[in-house]
């Protein structure tokens, strides 16, 4: 996004609180159909640090995944966790 483009936003958020939790929700596929089309399509357009946190926590999560995902607990990690829940 060019600054020309970030022009036109807001430059502080005046609903941080429930935007990051809309965010969460959103990138958590839990929001609904609605909430999700209504931030991604309506707030994002006009609040640019929410646009940032979007993006910001979309990169992230995209990272997480590609670097510490499909790999598998060590055996005897996996043993030691059997056994202890065996025990309790």
């Amino acid at each position: 996004m060019s600054n020309s483009d970030q022009s036109h936003m807001k430059q502080d958020c005046s609903n941080k609180r429930e935007c990051l939790e809309m965010l969460q929700l959103i990138l958590d596929g839990e929001a609904t159909y609605e909430q999700k089309e209504q931030f991604l399509k309506h707030h994002l357009d006009e609040c640019l640090p929410c646009y940032k946190n979007y993006h910001l926590e979309m990169k992230i999560k995209e990272l997480l995944k590609t670097k510490c995902c499909g790999g598998q607990a060590p055996s005897d990690l996996v043993e030691q966790i059997k056994n202890k829940i065996g025990a309790a």
